[in-house]
């Protein structure tokens, strides 16, 4: 009897992981996976060759694929992931929320509001084991970083120039009115972007779209995102 009540949970188990899209999944190599990035949109990247991602601790900023720029030009970028397993066989029905974006900057890191740096995914894997992430919502975070990789299930995807040793990086640049990392947009980081409007000197952490100079565009975005009690991690 026990035996067969065991059976029965097993069943039970294996359908409810077929139902999440877990029974699918293969084991990731990190090194034969891949990930690119592209703009949409008439997207280009910025002046130093990066995208620009705008993002904010309340997270209430554009998509990726709807980034803003300067002068009103849409500079939106799309991530393409291909999940494969060795052999380079594809995975399917890897969940959106399994990815996420972490920094590869090696100077600076990004504040990630819980943990987490994007809003995953855009679908589930399809049966070629690709997927996008640009599309669902706005990042919740803030600092200044520029580089990012690809976090899937805890791996990192790897970048096959450098021989897989290290993470591949992206040429994603986040720029944030929460200026100091400390998860609210408040008095601190207004000192901060005053340090850096003309005519003042330039900072790079300053120029919310890559566009080479802090302008008034700039401080519009800043001064959405500001104000009693300000913006911060929900």
């Amino acid at each position: 009897m026990f035996k067969g009540k065991l059976a029965v949970l097993c069943l039970l188990a294996a359908s409810l992981l077929m139902i999440q899209g877990i029974a699918f999944a293969g084991i990731i190599d990190a090194c034969v996976s891949n990930c690119t990035l592209s703009g949409v949109g008439g997207g280009t990247p910025g002046i130093n060759g990066n995208f620009a991602l705008f993002v904010c601790p309340q997270g209430d900023t554009d998509t990726f694929d709807d980034q803003i720029g300067g002068l009103g030009s849409t500079v939106g970028f799309l991530i393409s992931i291909t999940m494969l397993e060795t052999g380079s066989i594809p995975i399917p029905n890897i969940p959106g929320p399994d990815f996420w974006l972490v920094d590869c900057d090696p100077i600076n890191d990004a504040i990630l509001c819980g943990g987490s740096a994007s809003s995953g995914a855009d679908s589930l894997t399809n049966a070629a084991g690709t997927t996008t992430m640009g599309g669902l919502g706005g990042f919740q975070g803030g600092g200044c970083v520029d580089g990012m990789s690809v976090v899937v299930q805890g791996f990192a995807l790897l970048d096959p120039v450098v021989s897989c040793a290290s993470a591949k990086c992206l040429g994603i640049s986040v720029r944030s009115s929460d200026m100091n990392g400390d998860n609210i947009v408040a008095l601190a980081d207004l000192a901060i972007f005053a340090t850096a409007f003309p005519p003042q000197p330039y900072d790079t952490c300053a120029d919310f779209d890559l566009s080479g100079i802090v302008n008034l565009s700039d401080l519009a975005r800043f001064a959405f995102h500001f104000g009693p009690p300000g913006h911060q991690c929900n």
